[in-house]
């Protein structure tokens, strides 16, 4: 370390006759240029903390862009007080202990990426998180703490991703979580409580999985505030009874382009505010007029690409506040009774 050492009145008069020297008592013998350094910074208005790599763009140090950036790790030089990162298109392969210095952060995307884990404890840090882009990159699952810490995390997106396994308690401590996307994965079933913190969530994405069945039990069933459900495209051959019971605040639900042949009759119970349905693109061979029935504020239905081969008399029993009603590619379809 680099001093300057004050000497003291005697050895300076001695070394300079006739010349006095006085030091004010309050002023230390030994004093640091770092120190100084480090006084000097603090005393000006807006000091500069934080660096902004190449082919970034860092907007007053708080909102940093890295859009194909060539990045192979998230920078860790960036102001700690950043509270917005976009590491969109780069080859950030994990995010182990690089985000543990930005405890301001609100919205992180590291989308289009080629990260194939999340660890542990990796977002600890992030407790003002809001929003999390981690949508295509080659994630297989989902660990006990991936998400640890981000108990103010509202949308979460996963989708475009390899995810087969999600453990019981992935989810844990995403209190106030709003919006969950899964679509385009591997996913075939859900083990039992996977969902069961995410009792604030109001929609769902599970499109283009390969799902067998209904997750209710032990997942859907805790999902209260649930708005829209998207179980688009996945292998759901059959619903039964009570499969979404609960569901009270449900307002649409895709279920398109499944293999759906059979419904149970009470297969829609407890969806009275769904007002939007789709069901193309199934194997449905009958009309599910009683399962309909139930659904006494639907607005929008669609049931296209099915296998009817006539429309009976009062199919659509019940619907009465049905305004739009989609039946497109009915290739099978013979007879349509006249009422």
């Amino acid at each position: 370390m680099i001093c300057v050492a004050a000497t003291s009145n005697q050895d300076d008069n001695e070394t300079f006759p006739g010349r006095r020297r006085t030091l004010p008592s309050a002023v230390p013998q030994i004093i640091s240029i770092p120190l100084l350094l480090l006084l000097l910074l603090l005393q000006l208005p807006h000091p500069i903390i934080g660096f902004c790599p190449s082919l970034c763009t860092c907007e007053s140090n708080l909102r940093t862009s890295c859009i194909n950036a060539s990045l192979e790790v998230v920078p860790i030089q960036l102001n700690p007080d950043v509270r917005h990162i976009n590491l969109t298109a780069n080859a950030i392969t994990n995010v182990h202990f690089t985000l543990g210095f930005y405890y301001q952060l609100e919205v992180l995307d590291i989308s289009h990426n080629r990260l194939d884990t999340l660890g542990s404890k990796n977002f600890e840090a992030q407790e003002k998180l809001r929003t999390l882009n981690l949508s295509d990159n080659a994630l297989t699952s989902l660990l006990k703490d991936s998400f640890k810490g981000l108990r103010r995390l509202e949308i979460l997106r996963l989708s475009d991703n390899r995810i087969e396994k999600i453990h019981p308690t992935a989810f844990h401590g995403l209190a106030n979580l709003l919006d969950l996307d899964l679509s385009n994965n591997v996913i075939v079933s859900l083990e039992e409580g996977v969902f069961k913190p995410l009792q604030t969530l109001e929609r769902l994405t599970l499109e283009n999985n390969q799902i067998l069945e209904i997750p209710y039990d032990g997942n859907l069933q805790h999902l209260r505030s649930l708005r829209h459900l998207d179980l688009a495209v996945n292998l759901i051959e059959f619903i039964a009874n009570d499969s979404f019971d609960g569901l009270r605040e449900l307002r649409s639900m895709q279920l398109g382009g499944n293999v759906l042949t059979e419904l149970d009759l009470g297969a829609f119970n407890g969806l009275n505010a769904l007002k939007h349905l789709n069901m193309a693109d199934n194997n449905l061979t009958l009309i599910p007029t009683v399962q309909l029935s139930k659904l006494y504020n639907l607005t929008t239905l669609s049931l296209s690409g099915n296998s009817f081969v006539q429309l009976p008399a009062v199919s659509f029993l019940n619907l009465f506040h049905l305004r739009e009603l989609h039946l497109n590619r009915l290739d099978r379809l013979e007879r349509i009774d006249s009422r």
